[in-house]
């Protein structure tokens, strides 16, 4: 093994030595060209020069780029290493590259650990690396372009921070390393292709590049304590409609940023913790069927999702196992809420819910003065309580939105249920009852049963009802409560409904008013 350095100026590196290698740093030239058994180096010695990769493959046992200020042309060929056990390649941030760069990486042992020691180079001066065979040990360390391992079947060490600004392909034959160093997915335009090959990538995953999208090209898993965040740029799951499996999923910030879900879906797998923050919804867009499905099957701790208010991103979620607890952080906003499969407690820190509610029979749901709030704008949602109280107040306030009872509702006693906008539908022949029956506000709005010509029941147990602008359908009301529907209040009586007062409103004061007789002798006036 012998070092070669670059001394050559502005040539080409081929099979003709000449005077442009030398045993030594700025050394006279005229040594032979690196072979497989060589260590290249270009470094400040080497000038500010353009070095060509020639026609077909350049070849050496390993490359030292350090210090060097020219320029490495790989047009459309490629530099094989095949070293191993050392840090075969070693970058720099000083030198620049033109072409198509490639490296392809061939040894085909087992023995040590390959270190690719990128340098943190810029987007335009990554590097694509091919690891084509090996049993051994590859440690990737900053930046590079394309980063391909078919053919490898050893480990991708964790020791070392990377980003990526291209494809990543792992074979189906290696394995990788488990840790805290996190891989990072940097291109800021076009496309950048993920193969996991059905590897686990334990180890966190940040998407970082600003107007580039990172594509699954099959379904990617991350370990369940670990968290894959958009930081800027689109994750698209829906070419091929992926499942990104991960433990927790992070994107707030007010970077643009969009998950394009098609029919694909994120799969949180985390506990005790935030498992999903999506909080700061500004510049977070939203494609496709969204849906996340909160999987994990324990009892410790809570698992809260956070999410922004905004209809147009708001996210179907499917807490399917588990018998811990469940919280929506701060109010937060979802599409579709459903607990089937869930034997734990829906904590009660409020929510505002565009979509159905499913509540499980094997569920808790938890009591607290946090309101729950049914604002969908269109079309027709559904609530099913499965037998569960609901102790908590509850509003309706979609404008031009319905919201159908599948089952029979019973609220706490203490709680409100308010209509300021849109459909509510009680289930028909069953009763529900409610704690304090609120519709008084001056929007047009509806109270009917799920079925026309069924009556629905509605009771509550005590006080007296006093509704405005509400149409009535189909809803006998009963308890201890007094029902009015005062038709100059501008409700409506749509036909069978029994309990309710829609006569006119009595007199809006009962004060006695005070009355001064004319006296005999007074002449009257006209």
């Amino acid at each position: 093994m012998a070092n070669r350095y670059w001394v050559g100026g502005t040539d080409t590196w081929d099979a003709t030595a000449g005077t442009k290698w030398a045993t030594t740093s700025g050394g006279a030239g005229g040594a032979s060209v690196p072979t497989a058994a060589d260590i290249a180096l270009f470094d400040a010695a080497s000038g500010a020069s353009t070095v060509t990769i020639g026609s077909g493959t350049a070849t050496c046992l390993q490359l030292n780029m350090v210090g060097f200020t020219g320029t490495l042309a790989f047009g459309n060929n490629s530099i094989e290493l095949p070293g191993s056990g050392v840090a075969i390649y070693v970058g720099s941030t000083t030198f620049s590259v033109t072409g198509t760069p490639v490296i392809n990486c061939t040894y085909s042992g087992a023995v040590g650990t390959r270190t690719i020691a990128c340098a943190a180079v810029t987007e335009a001066n990554a590097i694509s690396f091919n690891i084509t065979a090996g049993t051994d040990i590859v440690n990737v360390q900053n930046n590079c372009k394309n980063l391909n391992f078919t053919g490898f079947s050893g480990t991708l060490s964790n020791a070392n921070f990377r980003i990526i600004y291209g494809n990543l392909t792992i074979s189906s034959g290696m394995s990788l390393a488990s840790g805290a160093v996190t891989m990072q997915f940097g291109a800021t335009s076009g496309v950048q292709q993920i193969i996991s090959n059905g590897k686990t990538f334990n180890f966190p995953v940040i998407q970082s590049g600003a107007g580039g999208t990172v594509q699954l090209q099959d379904n990617l898993t991350l370990g369940s304590t670990r968290t894959y965040t958009l930081t800027s740029g689109t994750l698209d799951l829906s070419s091929g409609n992926r499942t990104l499996s991960t433990g927790l999923f992070s994107s707030s910030n007010s970077n643009i940023r969009t998950i394009a879900f098609g029919t694909g879906n994120i799969t949180v797998t985390g506990n005790a913790a935030t498992v999903w923050n999506t909080g700061g919804v500004t510049n977070l867009s939203i494609s496709g069927t969204p849906v996340i499905n909160a999987t994990y099957s324990g009892s410790t701790g809570t698992r809260t999702v956070s999410m922004g208010n905004s209809e147009l991103n708001s996210i179907n979620v499917n807490v399917s196992a588990g018998s811990d607890i469940f919280a929506l952080a701060n109010s937060g906003t979802v599409k579709d809420l459903n607990f089937t499969g869930f034997t734990g407690t829906w904590s009660n820190i409020g929510a505002n819910i565009f979509g159905n509610l499913t509540v499980s029979a094997g569920m808790t749901v938890g009591a607290g003065a946090n309101n729950v709030n049914f604002i969908t704008t269109g079309g027709s949602k559904t609530i099913t309580t499965n037998g569960k109280t609901f102790d908590f107040p509850m509003t309706f306030n979609g404008v031009g939105g319905t919201y159908a009872f599948q089952d029979a509702l019973t609220q706490g006693s203490t709680r409100s249920f308010t209509i300021s906008n849109g459909t509510v539908q009680l289930k028909n022949g069953v009763t529900s009852t409610v704690g304090n029956f609120v519709a008084n506000s001056s929007s047009a709005k509806f109270l009917q049963s799920t079925t026309l010509g069924s009556q629905a029941t509605l009771s509550q147990a005590s006080g007296t009802v006093n509704v405005a602008d509400l149409t009535i359908r189909d809803i006998n009301a009963v308890g201890g409560a007094s029902w009015n529907a005062y038709t100059d209040f501008e409700n409506t009586d749509a036909g069978n409904n029994d309990g309710w007062n829609f006569s006119l409103s009595p007199p809006y004061s009962t004060a006695e008013l005070p009355v001064t007789l004319r006296p005999f002798t007074q002449p009257r006036r006209f």
